[in-house]
């Protein structure tokens, strides 16, 4: 290894292995995708070995990448909470509302919420920092957030959890797929179908593969991966299909992805997590009441699935 490593880089490898694609992971890092693969090119070359194979237009990250990745994993906590203790030491009086939130709210509701918050109160700053679900316990120990944004139930007092929305899952179809035309897809009608699964221990794999394994129906379970987003971006391409939660599933539905209510029905709940014992801004409080707004009118567009 040569030279030293940053947390850019390191964020951009990272959030490649976690969505699939330097396309997701530029979503998340909010920075152009030729920036990600600059990012990744340059830590190839510090890490001195290839971390991807480029084929076919996608990346397949080589067993180095795989044994890399693990390391971070294992690390990344203490990294991002020291970046953002010396941010948050030179910032501690600007105004700065920090978001932090799992990967399925930041695909419509975030961005939704925070068009509608920025019409209201363009003048402050926000940082949203995507984060996986098992990183949310050293984010809600530390405290350096305003906002927190999480499929519940987490463990956290229930006087600094406000509920936001309760939504079924959805079954993703790839265009022209047999169900097109389907009420709704049972787990019969997806009976030997190439099924595209989330990464286990994970709360979406329990509850699919619980109603799957209840009424014994085989899926072909030939490809998981670690985001929703990477779910939709295959089931696009044609790769199988999948059952995913609504906000992603909903931000693909102009690549072609078909959403079909799926039964029985898998509920999920997201929340919003405050902090505990600190007074609320009234900026926080337009985006608390932003988030709240465009929560509700995803339960309403999506009531009937």
């Amino acid at each position: 290894m040569s030279g030293s490593l940053n947390l850019k880089q390191i964020d951009a490898f990272r959030w490649v292995m976690i969505s699939g694609s330097t396309s997701q992971a530029a979503a998340i890092l909010n920075v152009s995708q030729p920036a990600v693969s600059r990012l990744i090119h340059n830590f190839e070359g510090q890490v001195d070995y290839q971390l991807f194979i480029r084929h076919g237009g996608r990346l397949h990250p080589t067993a180095e990448a795989e044994a890399l990745f693990r390391g971070i994993e294992r690390v990344y906590p203490g990294l991002t909470h020291l970046s953002s203790l010396m941010q948050n030491i030179s910032l501690a009086d600007s105004g700065l509302i920090r978001v932090i939130a799992t990967m399925p709210m930041v695909q419509r509701l975030v961005p939704e919420a925070l068009k509608a918050f920025h019409e209201q109160l363009p003048q402050i700053q926000l940082s949203v920092k995507t984060i996986v679900k098992r990183e949310l316990r050293e984010w809600l120990d530390g405290q350096q957030f305003e906002i927190g944004l999480a499929t519940l139930p987490v463990d956290y007092p229930a006087a600094n959890i406000i509920p936001l929305a309760s939504l079924n899952c959805v079954c993703v179809l790839p265009p022209g797929h047999r169900l097109s035309e389907a009420d709704f897809v049972a787990p019969t009608d997806l009976a030997n179908e190439q099924f595209i699964s989330i990464i286990p221990d994970t709360v979406l794999r329990r509850r699919v593969d619980q109603v799957f394994n209840e009424l014994g129906v085989e899926r072909q379970l030939n490809i998981e991966t670690q985001s929703g987003a990477a779910i939709c971006d295959m089931v696009a391409a044609g790769l199988g299909v999948s059952i995913v939660e609504v906000f992603t599933a909903s931000a693909f539905a102009d690549k072609g992805v078909i959403l079909k209510p799926f039964r029985p029905a898998i509920r999920l709940q997201f929340g919003m997590l405050l902090p505990v014992k600190r007074p609320q801004s009234h900026a926080v409080e337009v985006l608390i009441e932003a988030l709240r707004d465009r929560a509700k009118g995803f339960e309403e567009s999506f009531r009937n699935f």
